[in-house]
Order: structure tokens, then sequence, then C-alpha cells
């Protein structure tokens, strides 16, 4: 019960409207708001004190019931406010209501209160239907249209009630029923939706609204000329003889996502329309008109489409590739693998594969590394790629994968997160690399001890031709001496890029002040060049837990590329500072500079950077590979910052001792 319950009463007695005959002007309205809702039921629902009485029941031959049950006791709580129940059935007030269990079968119900100048909420227009469904905006903006022009007739119809002499009444009455035409008229005009108002067999256009004028492509000039003669690009559809069909039966018609092709503005274009025909009843039952309501589709069914097209283009594809996928549902977790998952995995199609289950195929040495690879993807939306091997469920084979994976954020719809991605098989690819890392292994170790021996002899040489004061052998001696370290350094990269890939390389950690191995790197850098200067402003004791000699690499290496690609600048900027908890080096050069896309590989084994520029640049791209290694190796992190042209800034990270 409202507040103002006696109150409320005594305004709905005062329109003297209760048990009253039916009256055309409001079944127009329950008319409209049925065929604008697409349900079969439309009421003017009146709130008494022990009932809810009907003035006008579109689609329903009741006409009051026991207010326990009304529906729009509910909705007059709220007075500024349409309610809707999307599904009575599962909703806690309703679901035991004897009109949603009994004959009726009431399951959606909307209502817009009918809210008085006074502000008194004397019942509702309401719509109904036996299905569970859901009204579009502007639909809701239609109903409270309806719903404001039923309190403006409950007012008028006062008016008329109050009029005192029979010859005042008859042209109040006249005046009215000319508002009443243009209020409908302005009713269609501003709802929100497609509406035109076709009368007689030959459906001529008695009225249409902007919307509906805009998708014809049309004027106000067809108003009152056959549809054939006002709209002969749509009569072509066969759009006439379904509106007689319509107006002869009185049974309406539905379309949804209709596609057709007309000319529009004179230029053929393509269309999905959703529309309908309505028939419009005289009281004696009688079909006079027929309401034909559109809305235009093309864009979202066309986007659905081109969704469609790129999903089955990503399955074909997906299949070709010989990919698994998988789908973990975000919030409850659930995983779903395809059927190349569950093989990849030693699965059969039918047979069922859990998470956990998969997760425990997975080698010792990776299975927590991927555990925190997911978690971090599915809480934090990280990148996920990752290679591991995997032992077969059904053989005990052992394979090596690849799967990358990508967190997909909620939706406004409602969709859930997920996190899904594709896992193929690369396990002849690592035996590929396992057998190019052998041989560049072994060649590389047989070609040291050759180039040793190489080396002895010529520092003899060198020895002797300084004793003899021979300046030319000398010189020759030194110069072949620089290419064998040249050539020994190139033979260790290749033996540590074997090692690296082969999982043998060895860290050996002790505790070191980071300033102090880059201050003898710089030294070392003056040595081997004379072309540029290294400026380094002495870092705070920041100290370490690493493998020095390898960590001293790494600084040698980027200090070395930032001399070979900055050929006509003579300064390298270096500089170390504790960020986000770790050591941070930075070195900064003046030189090239680097694409984007170059940028993205620039890590990889046996990358270069190919240009004009960097042609005469002699190296193998291991360098950079190397250096990555050894920095993940550690727990840090190595990356780049760089504009092409403008010069590049190379760095890396370790964890700090006590940090």
């Amino acid at each position: 019960m409202p507040p103002n319950e006696q109150d409320r009463l005594a305004a709905l007695r005062s329109y003297r409207i209760l048990d009253t005959a039916t009256e055309k002007d409001f079944d127009d309205l329950t008319e409209l708001a049925s065929a604008i809702c697409g349900t079969p039921i439309a009421l003017i629902s009146l709130v008494d004190e022990g009932r809810q009485w009907f003035k006008s029941h579109k689609g329903t031959t009741v006409s009051e019931t026991h207010r326990d049950m009304s529906f729009c006791a509910h909705a007059i709580n709220n007075p500024t406010q349409l309610m809707e129940v999307q599904d009575a059935r599962t909703d806690e007030r309703f679901k035991d209501n004897p009109l949603v269990t009994g004959e009726m079968q009431v399951n959606f119900y909307a209502g817009v209160p009918l809210v008085d100048e006074e502000g008194f909420a004397l019942g509702s227009l309401c719509v109904i239907d036996q299905k569970a469904k859901k009204l579009t905006e502007a639909q809701q903006s239609a109903l409270k249209t309806l719903a404001a022009q039923v309190v403006t007739q409950f007012k008028l119809r006062r008016k008329l009630i109050e009029l005192e002499s029979a010859g005042t009444r008859i042209k109040k009455l006249n005046a009215l029923l000319t508002n009443k035409e243009r209020e409908a008229m302005q009713i269609i005009e501003h709802t929100p939706m497609a509406m035109a108002l076709h009368t007689g067999e030959d459906m001529q256009i008695r009225f249409a609204n902007k919307m509906m004028l805009m998708a014809w492509g049309k004027s106000e000039t067809v108003f009152g000329m056959p549809f054939n003669l006002a709209l002969p690009e749509l009569a072509s559809l066969d759009f006439p003889r379904t509106m007689r069909q319509v107006y002869r039966k009185g049974i309406p018609y539905h379309q949804t996502e209709e596609r057709m092709m007309f000319k529009h503005h004179g230029v053929m274009k393509e269309f999905y329309y959703s529309y309908s025909f309505i028939p419009l009843f005289l009281p004696s039952g009688q079909v006079w008109g027929i309401l034909n309501t559109s809305h235009n589709v093309t864009k979202m069914v066309q986007n659905r489409l081109s969704l469609e097209r790129a999903e089955e283009s990503l399955r074909l594809a997906v299949q070709s590739a010989d990919l698994g996928t998988w789908y973990i549902d975000g919030v409850t977790r659930e995983f779903t693998p395809s059927v190349r998952l569950k093989e990849l995995f030693g699965y059969l199609p039918h047979e069922e594969m859990s998470y956990q289950a998969a997760i425990s195929q997975i080698t010792d040495e990776y299975r927590s590394k991927v555990i925190q690879g997911v978690e971090e993807a599915l809480t934090r939306g990280d990148a996920y790629d990752m290679e591991y091997p995997i032992i077969s469920h059904l053989d005990q084979t052992v394979r090596w994968v690849r799967a990358t994976g990508k967190l997909f954020p909620a939706t406004e719809e409602g969709q859930a997160p997920f996190f899904s991605g594709t896992m193929f098989d690369i396990t002849e690819q690592k035996k590929d690399e396992q057998r190019k890392n052998d041989f560049i292994g072994m060649v590389s170790h047989e070609l040291k001890s050759p180039l040793t021996s190489l080396n002895g002899f010529l520092q003899m040489l060198q020895l002797k031709a300084g004793k003899a004061d021979d300046q030319f052998t000398f010189n020759t001696a030194s110069k072949s001496i620089a290419q064998v370290k040249k050539m020994t350094s190139t033979i260790n990269g290749f033996l540590n890029a074997a090692r690296l890939g082969s999982g043998k390389i060895q860290l050996h950690k002790k505790k070191f002040l980071l300033n102090d191995l880059i201050s003898e790197s710089i030294n070392d850098a003056l040595l081997s060049q004379d072309t540029h200067f290294f400026h380094y402003p002495l870092c705070s004791e920041i100290q370490v837990e690493a493998d020095r000699d390898k960590i001293g690499n790494v600084i040698s290496n980027l200090l070395s590329n930032a001399v070979k690609y900055s050929p006509d600048a003579n300064q390298v900027e270096v500089s170390c500072m504790i960020e986000d908890g770790q050591a941070k080096v930075c070195i900064t050069d003046k030189g090239m500079g680097i694409t984007p896309e170059d940028q993205s590989k620039l890590f990889d084994r046996f990358f270069r950077v190919q240009s004009m520029q960097t042609r005469h640049i002699s190296g193998h791209g291991i360098g950079l590979y190397l250096c990555t290694e050894i920095i993940q190796a550690h727990g840090g992190h190595i990356g780049v910052q760089s504009q092409s042209g403008q010069g590049s800034t190379f760095w890396f990270s370790l964890p700090v001792v006590g940090q």
C-alpha cells in the first residue's frame, strides 16, 4: 500500500471511471502499446481498494482481478519508474502468483504508473506476455509516451463529465476529437522507432513519422498516396500483397532481420530490417488500417555477419595450423580444451581432461612456471607465451609445446572475463635446434684448439720480430693476434649460445659492487677503441649477487654495440640506479636508432638489423640473445628504448642484495 492510499483512492474516484463501458480512445492506446511492445496483452489497469479493474483489456476478456494478485499494485509504489518483470517465474514477488501459475500464465510484465497532475498513481498502462522478454529502450520510451496519453485522456474525460450543458459538452467533444487525432499523430511522430499508418485496400499512406520517411528515402509528399505509387522500390519486394493479407485476415505479420535490396535516394543498397504489420480494428471487428513499425538493424546484422565470417576464418586457420585451443572462465575457472589440445596431452576426443590433469603432465622443472604464468594472465592480464615439455597421458612420450594466450575482459553485455589461447607441437623444432646447437658447439670446440695454438705461434713471432726490430713482421703479427682474438670471441659466443640452448650454462654467483664492474668494463672498452668516450657519473654503492664474469660480458657487449652503431657520434652515456627494487643499468648512444618493427625481434637469436647503415657492421646476431639469456637466468629484465635516427638506450635490471 502507498503511504497516501486514502488520498490516492479519493483521486481515482474523482475521475468517475471505475466500472464504465469500454471506450475506443483507451482501446486504441492499448492496441498501440501491444503493437509497439510486441505483446499479446495490453491493459489500462486502475488499482481500487480491493481490486484492479481494467478500463481497456487488449488480448484478454478478464475485466478485473483481486488486488492481492495485482502486478500494478506493486508498480504504483514507484510512481516515477517503469516496472519491468522479465521472468515472473524466477521473481520472488510473483513466482507463486495465481496469474503466473494459473490459466493466464503471465511471465513477462512491464507497466508505467498512470500519475495525474496531483502526483497520485491511479494505476498503470501495462503490457503482458506468456514468455520471458525484455523491452528495448525505444519500446520503454514509447510505453511511457502512451501512459502520458492515457492520463491526458483521463483528464479530458473528467472535464467532459464536469461540463454542465449538453451543448457545451458536444462542442468540447468535437474539439477533443480533433485534438485526439492530432495527439495520435504526435504519438507516432515522437515514438523512437519508424512508424506509419496505412488505410484501405490500396494501403494509402495516412501518416508516417520522420524515422519512417528517412527509412523510405521520401518526404511528406507521399501522404495520401497508395503504397505502389508512393514506394515503387518497396512494392517490387511484395510488401503490398503481404499488407493486403493482414488487412483482409486481421492477422499480424512480423519479420525479423530480413535482408532486402532497394534503391534509397537513387542508390541501390543492402538493408536488414525487423518490421511488423499490425491490423487496427473498429469496435465492430472490421480492420480499418494497418500500423507499420520498422527497425533498421543493418549495422548490427552486418557486424554480426562479419564477426561470424571472422570466427569461421579463425576456425579454419586453427584447423589448418593443427593448433589446440583452450578456454578458461575468469570467474569459475572452468577449463574447456579442444579435441586437438586433448590429443597433444595424449587424451582421446571423448575422454575428460581437467586443468589439474593437464598441469600434472608438464615436467617438474617447468610446472610451477606455467602455473604462475596462467595465474598472472588471469589476475593481471599479463601476456602468456611459454614453451615447455609435456608427458603424454597415453604413452608417456615427451613432446615440446608452445602455448600463447590472452585474457579477454568482461563485456558490457555481461560476458564474464575469460582466458583463451592456442598450443602447438614444437618437438621437431626443438630437435632441430638441439642438433644445430650440438653442431655449433662441436665445430666451435674443435676450432678453439688450433686457434689457441695459432695465437701462441703469433705471439712468439711478434716477440721475435720485436727483438729483431722487424717492424713489418711485428705489425703484421699484432694485427693477426687481434683477428685471432676476434675469432675466439665469436667462437665463445657460439659456444655460449649452444650451451644456453641445451641448458648447460652454469652461473657462479657471488656478491659484488655493480659500480666497480661498470668502471672495469668501461676501462676495457677504452683500450679496444679510440673513437668514443664514455660519460659515467659514479652511482651509489649497489650490491648484487650474480655471476660477475657473465654480467661483465653483458655490459661489454652493450658498450661495444653503442660504439659500433653510432659511428657519427663520439659519446656514450652510462648510468645505474635503483628502480622498483632492482638495480638498473642504462647505456645510451646517439647513433642510428632502431625501428619499432626491429625492436620486437632484436633479442632473438641470430637476428640482425638489415639496413643501408648496418650492412658494413660485422656481427652474427647472438650478442643480444646471450645478454637476454644471462639476465633472465639471473631473474632480471632487459630491454631497449629507441627511435630511428635518434639513438638508443639499452638497459637491464638485476635483483639487489637485501631487496
